[in-house]
């Protein structure tokens, strides 16, 4: 009872509180409303003044302000309320004008008017911001455009909305400002209101003849704080490719620009956005694409532009580019997202290579501007898009999306996602051509290529449509665990076909040049282990060299300018640590506990292979210190039997350095390292609480796989025997979130939430490879002081082959049972009839599930 009371005691308190403050602020700005401009901000929690002088000078959205008169009128440590005298003016020249009417229906005779400008910024934590928004009771919060007429916008930051409002709507505005109760669209933070005047005339987005063909079914979409943020994005992207010196010529500009109150001669509005562009001239929408044939120089790359409809878009055009950018020359095109309100709005015809579509549904007569596109030369490609009716005739045959089998050029019965129909080749149009690039397994067509019949000079549109969906990932479509098994057995022929696509379009998918490789830093979380470290290797270094037969390290204390990465030399910084671009280093060393493995890493962003990098330092590693080199990138990674291993971001890569004594159980069956490590991987992920069932599993000798179904990993261990003691040096490589071309532990960890209907987090490389690292250790210990019974247990509960009949290409006909691994980690198995027992080393001998037969290697 006692604490009920204490609870309405303090709601009342802070109801009272929050009238009193309403009313002083009514007040405030009432009173100085008719004399100058109000001026409504937030006030940073590290100031108790803001100098609102200074911060109008500093914004970009209004003149430059000259002896202005600032009185200050309430500050609360929260929000500061100001009246500036003469009022703040705003040139409109530069601003862009809507084009409908939308908001607040416009002002009656008896109001009086207020012309307002709100500024917002996107907030340092959008995620942060957006749950605080979500607590913001339906009841309580006012969107901007239900208290005013919308006028015109400006680009940002800080992003600018001038409205026109009446006097009681501008309170409203204000005080619900205070309350954190105002609303705009997408991830936007109103950060000051101001009463304003304005000069000059907002310019139209779009041409008049443009207009015509435009309507809005949904007029909140013509107006979008995503839209005003980010819409130029397609505009203009000038400002991201120009060079440094053009940069600091425009700024150079603007700044004598601003101080010199010239801001109405500039040609064009400059405007940082989300990424930072340029804000483009209205005047130059045109429809006419770059020619993909041309050998003309561009001063800027061509994009690649996609559209993802309404519904979900960041999303979708998100996990798309990472698509595209796996199969385009990432140096010759820039792919940019097209939203649904920037079709009629944006030119984004100019500069674009290709449109792409993603989105069965089009609205708001997209599909007209989409269609002038090709007709005047435009090349796209559409995934299921209903634009394709406006090619060729489609026949519905089913319900919805689903896996057909199909062939497309050489790739034969492949099982891909489809779409809802197929098209009809029978069409009776003369100014196309239309040829079939692929069937399904019941003889439909599911791909077509379409071309404009042009005369020889003129540019003729090309339109590859789809109804195979290769924009979609299997693991957001895939319903159940054999649909996701079967698209992800495929993914790399998805990749192949999508590929060719956009080379019948003029896009080039050749392979880009490697990474520049990296310089690499020596780092510990124990100083003494570096100290040591160091000294171990002082004897050894010539001018700071340490050479070897591979690579070479040169160490230095710290990062040089003059510093050069090569093949065969690495400088190794070992003081100062810079930015590591593909790993974070504290997330490793909160998830490391091992006493001595993993405790002094080599980090390198991008190395040819980190197997070469503890050649010469394995034999020099004092005994209170255990070696780890890892790598953001490999550019030649190593697999066993000398195969390559692709190491993109997001793949876990790692060398190890162990050292195990000749005379204890692991030292006389060296080979276990490999099952040790490859059984580590796995561990890491299934040990952890929630993920116990994450279907990662063992194929000997070394492979780390999803299932029985694709491979995910692999190690591989290299060893040499000196002085009683077996050096080993242990490679593995496992995909945690690199989700393309074939598949990641990630992937799994989404599809097993899909089916079990759990929330699982998706884990980071860091955590993994820290956690397999401890238990390399772990399994390590226990078999040296207890041998390989407890260890094999343990094996065998993850591994693929028990008891699968099996047969050796030497043996001929002959079945064998597999038993498990024998006393020295080589493969054991039996013939059927009992007779005859063989143990089939790892090295050089493989594997095949899918034939259930082992390959033995030829001497």
């Amino acid at each position: 009872m006692f604490v009920s009371v204490g609870y309405l005691i303090i709601a009342a308190y802070q109801w009272y509180r929050n009238r009193v403050r309403h009313s002083m602020v009514h007040r405030y700005i009432s009173s100085s409303l008719r004399l100058g401009s109000v001026i409504v901000q937030r006030v940073s929690p590290l100031t108790q003044a803001v100098d609102v002088k200074q911060s109008l000078c500093n914004s970009k959205l209004v003149e430059k302000i000259g002896y202005l008169g600032v009185t200050e009128l309430f500050n609360d440590d929260e929000i500061s309320i100001s009246q500036t005298v003469p009022k703040v003016q705003v040139n409109l020249d530069k601003w862009t004008a809507y084009y409908k009417d939308i908001g607040h229906a416009k002002l009656t005779a008896e109001d009086r008017e207020v012309v307002v400008l709100l500024e917002s910024l996107r907030p340092a934590d959008v995620e942060t911001f957006a749950e605080q928004q979500s607590h913001v009771s339906l009841n309580k919060s006012f969107h901007i455009l239900d208290h005013g007429h919308p006028v015109a916008w400006n680009t940002g930051p800080p992003f600018g909305i001038v409205m026109q409002c009446s006097e009681s709507d501008f309170l409203t505005l204000c005080l619900s400002f205070i309350d954190n109760a105002i609303i705009m669209e997408e991830d936007l933070q109103v950060n000051r209101i101001i009463s304003i005047q304005t000069k000059g005339k907002a310019a139209n987005l779009v041409n008049s003849d443009l207009r015509e063909v435009t309507t809005v079914e949904d007029a909140s979409s013509q107006w979008s704080n995503e839209s005003m943020a980010d819409s130029v994005s397609l505009a203009n992207h000038e400002a991201m490719e120009m060079s440094s010196q053009d940069w600091e010529g425009v700024e150079a500009e603007n700044e004598v620009d601003m101080n010199n109150s010239n801001i109405e001669d500039m040609d064009i509005v400059m405007g940082e956005s989300g990424s930072g562009e340029i804000m483009f001239d209205p005047n130059d929408f045109s429809m006419v694409p770059p020619s993909v044939d041309s050998n003309e120089k561009y001063s800027k790359p061509p994009n690649i532009v996609v559209y993802c409809g309404k519904k979900d878009a960041t999303r979708k055009f998100e996990s798309l580019k990472q698509v595209l950018y796996q199969c385009v020359h990432n140096d010759c095109y820039v792919i940019y997202h097209l939203k649904h309100d920037e079709v009629h709005t944006v030119p984004w015809a100019e500069n674009t290579a290709l449109l792409v579509l993603t989105e069965e549904n089009l609205y708001d007569q997209n599909d007209d501007i989409i269609c002038r596109y090709f007709e005047k030369g435009g090349r796209l490609i559409s995934f299921g898009s209903n634009v394709d009716a406006n090619f060729v005739p489609r026949r519905e045959l089913y319900k919805g999306p689903g896996i057909r089998i199909v062939n497309f050029e050489e790739h034969k019965n492949i099982a891909l996602l489809c779409g809802r129909y197929s098209y009809m080749m029978d069409t009776n149009r003369s100014d196309i051509k239309v040829k079939g690039l692929a069937t399904d397994n019941k003889e439909q067509t599911v791909v077509v290529e379409v071309s404009q019949n042009v005369a020889e000079q003129a540019p003729a549109g090309k339109a590859i449509l789809s109804q195979v969906l290769l924009d979609q990932d299997p693991t957001d479509v895939a319903l159940n665990q054999d649909e996701f098994n079967q698209l992800k057995k495929y993914n790399p022929t998805r990749f192949q076909i999508l590929t060719l696509m956009l080379t019948s379009m003029g896009i080039r998918c050749e392979q880009v040049s490697q990474p520049e490789l990296s310089p690499c830093f020596l780092l510990t979380n124990d100083q003494a282990n570096k100290v040591r470290f160091i000294n171990g290797l002082a004897s050894r270094l010539k001018s700071g060299f340490l050479k070897s037969t591979s690579v070479s390290l040169q160490f230095f204390p710290r990062l040089m300018s003059e510093v050069t990465v090569t093949p065969s030399v690495l400088p190794v910084v070992t003081d100062k640590m810079e930015n590591l671009k593909y790993f974070n280093i504290d997330e490793y060393w909160d998830n490391l506990t091992t006493t001595k493995l993993g405790n002094v890493v080599l980090y390198t962003d991008v190395v040819p292979s980190t197997m070469p990098l503890l050649d010469g330092l394995m034999y020099s590693e004092p005994k209170s210190v255990g070696l780890i080199a890892i790598a953001g990138r490999q550019t030649q990674g190593q697999g066993r039997g000398g195969n390559s291993w692709l190491s993109p971001e997001g793949c876990a890569m790692f060398s190890l350095h162990v050292r195990i004594e000749l005379e204890n159980s692991l030292g006389r069956a060296v080979s276990y390292l490999q099952h040790i490590t490859s059984l580590a991987v796995v561990e890491s992920v299934r040990t952890l609480p929630g993920y116990e069932n994450v279907d990662l599993r063992l194929k000997w000798p070394n492979d780390i796989y999803y299932s029985d179904k694709m491979k995910l990993g692999g190690v591989v261990v290299k060893s040499s025997l000196m002085g009683g003691a077996c050096d080993a040096i242990i490679g593995c490589g496992f995909n945690v979130s690199n989700t393309n071309p074939t598949i990641c532990i990630n992937d799994i960890i989404k599809q097993y939430n899909k089916e079990h209907n759990t929330s699982l987090p998706m884990l980071t490389k860091e955590k993994l490879l820290a956690r397999t690292v401890n238990l390399i250790e772990e399994f390590i210990k226990d078999f040296q002081l207890n041998g390989r019974t407890g260890f094999c247990k343990k094996y065998y509960q993850r591994w693929l082959h028990g008891n699968h009949q099996v047969q050796l290409d030497t043996e001929g006909d002959q079945v064998f049972t597999v038993q498990g691994v024998d006393e020295y980690g080589y493969l054991e198995i039996k013939s059927k009839d009992g007779g005859k027992t063989i143990s089939v080393q790892p090295d050089g001998n493989s594997y095949d599930m899918m034939r259930n037969l082992i390959h033995m290697k030829t001497h």
